[in-house]
């Protein structure tokens, strides 16, 4: 039987590891990925949508759109963390050492686009058009192109499984928001 000193001798070993990594990562990224060219990119990246959004967006609506964002914000960092597990892709270059790696593309250039569909395209016709757009644009053009700048580098990872990703995150989570909409209209309406 596992005794908890034990158990915990085991958790300090792997911190004590843990630390050690993360030491030699943070020397590493400020020796090799820190104010390089592709780094400037993921600062453009991480910068420039939401310079856009903040211009563009919808005030009227902004908490629903908003919810949007953060939805597709969970759901982007969850597959991101589960594909770097599993060896599907990597990012060479972080925007920082402490963040998960793909940041700029998780927490800015996914939601942006996203939000900006949604606000934009209303109807769920119209919205499925913009989104196999934005997924075409997305998987055939905006990732072989991160991965010519070695921002991203697929191992076990296809365009064509982003395109399809990109549909049915973008319409699931709009189903979800409308959903959610729709309920709360309903609870205002029971509550007059």
């Amino acid at each position: 039987m596992i005794s908890i000193d034990n158990i915990f001798e085991n958790f300090k070993e792997i911190r004590l590891l843990e630390d050690k990594l993360y030491l030699l990562e943070l020397n590493y990224w400020l020796k090799n990925e820190f104010l390089t060219w592709e780094w400037w990119i993921l600062v453009g990246f991480l910068v420039v949508p939401w310079i856009i959004w903040s211009k563009l967006v919808k005030r009227d609506i902004i908490l629903e759109i908003l919810l949007f964002g953060t939805i597709i914000i969970i759901t982007t960092t969850l597959l991101d963390v589960v594909g770097l597990q599993y060896r599907f892709w990597d990012y060479p270059i972080a925007f920082l050492p402490i963040i998960p790696r793909a940041f700029p593309f998780d927490f800015s250039m996914m939601p942006v686009a996203y939000m900006l569909l949604y606000q934009y395209f209303r109807t769920w016709k119209f919205f499925v058009i913009a989104q196999i757009t934005m997924a075409l644009t997305y998987a055939f053009i905006g990732e072989p192109f991160s991965e010519w700048v070695e921002l991203v580098y697929y191992f076990e990872w296809r365009y064509s499984y982003s395109f399809i990703y990109y549909i049915i995150v973008g319409i699931g989570t709009r189903a979800l928001i409308l959903k959610l909409a729709s309920l709360s209209k309903l609870q205002d309406l029971t509550t007059k």
